[in-house]
């Protein structure tokens, strides 16, 4: 028998062939592994932008792995596809994924860039620590006893005169302030159904019934996950482009049934499509003229209930960016029923996030 002796570089050949043969994947490299470059190491210095990838040096002989930039820093070494991570969009990962961008997920794919009219987007979700009042939008009762509204026309200046992308808008009811109750018993009960319409969307929300409201109580505070009528989801602000068009109507009720029988009417004219998580009071479409139909059927069945307050408001876009600036407004009407004054205000709040257009 003849007998062949093979020099050592064979058999580590051999060895890395049956690896591979065998389906055996290489795993990330540690940083400092057979490192020909300063490139492979695992470094916390900048990089930009975030997303950009790299070669490393610290795989098997003629085979070249690749970082990535994240939030942190440059990513392991990773040295084949099969040992490359998962692009599973987890927020907090220190990855920027296909699925996650500076809105959804700050802290991997960096803070949104500013256009230093609004909010940046990576927070344009969460409520501002305070509002201030923007007068411009107020309503209220004129001498004729006809109500009007604020529009903000040139409340700020156009949107293609600043370096502002078009602003992405929350607004909803803050609370109630029910200065006269217009009931005898001086302990009212009532609820609101406010839809809000630009002409390509819509969305409709009817609130919780609230009782036992006396002349000149407490402010009645409505949560924001079931006051907010535009932008009802809690991801991103909507954007918001079109003039938009709010309808306010609230009704002082006789009977306890009545809110149940509107909600349910409400949410079978919408349907399950249009509802909104987190919230079943509100519904959200992308058709402009399906709130006004939701809110027409609600109307329908509410018998046992009195609307007295009800106000149109159409807000002009050039307002939309001061507003994502945490707003607030007024909507007063006052009158009499049956021999009972009543005077009812609410507390409109508006915030949100504009880009910068030149990222």
């Amino acid at each position: 028998m003849k007998i062949v002796v093979l020099p050592v570089a064979g058999l580590a050949a051999i060895g890395i062939a049956l690896a591979v043969a065998c389906g055996g994947s290489t795993t990330t490299a540690a940083a400092g592994d057979n490192d020909s470059g300063a490139d492979a190491q695992v470094d916390a210095g900048t990089c930009a932008p975030i997303g950009t990838t790299r070669s490393c040096h610290t795989c098997p002989p003629d085979s070249l792995g690749t970082q990535t930039c994240t939030s942190t820093g440059w990513s392991a070494c990773f040295c084949d596809a099969l040992d490359s991570p998962v692009d599973s969009s987890v927020c907090g990962d220190g990855l920027c994924g296909t699925q996650e961008n500076c809105e959804t997920c700050p802290v991997d794919c960096g803070q949104c860039a500013s256009c230093g009219l609004a909010p940046s987007c990576s927070n344009g979700a969460s409520l501002p620590a305070s509002f201030t009042p923007l007068a411009d939008l107020d309503c209220a009762d004129t001498d004729g006893g006809s109500p009007s509204c604020g529009v903000g026309v040139d409340a700020g200046p156009p949107i293609q005169d600043t370096n502002c992308l078009a602003p992405q808008l929350k607004i909803g009811l803050q609370s109630l302030n029910i200065v006269l109750d217009g009931v005898n018993s001086n302990s009212l009960t009532m609820f609101c159904i406010i839809q809000a319409n630009d002409g390509h969307s819509s969305a409709v929300i009817i609130t919780p019934q609230f009782s036992g409201i006396p002349d000149h109580g407490p402010l009645v505070l409505v949560p924001a996950s079931e006051g907010t009528f535009w932008g009802q989801s809690t991801g991103s602000p909507v954007l918001s482009q079109f003039p938009l068009t709010i309808n306010y109507q609230c009704f002082e009720v006789s009977s306890n049934s009545t809110w149940e029988a509107v909600l349910g009417a409400i949410a079978m004219e919408a349907g399950s499509l249009a509802s909104v998580s987190g919230n079943p009071y509100g519904w959200a479409f992308g058709i402009a003229s399906a709130a006004a139909a939701a809110a027409e059927a609600g109307l329908m069945a509410s018998d046992g209930a009195t609307m007295l307050l009800d106000y149109q408001q159409t807000i002009d876009p050039s307002s939309f960016l001061e507003m994502t600036n945490g707003k607030t407004w007024t909507v007063e009407q006052s009158g009499n029923d049956n021999g009972n004054n009543w005077d009812w205000i609410l507390d409109i709040q508006s915030w949100g996030c504009s880009g910068a257009r030149n990222q």
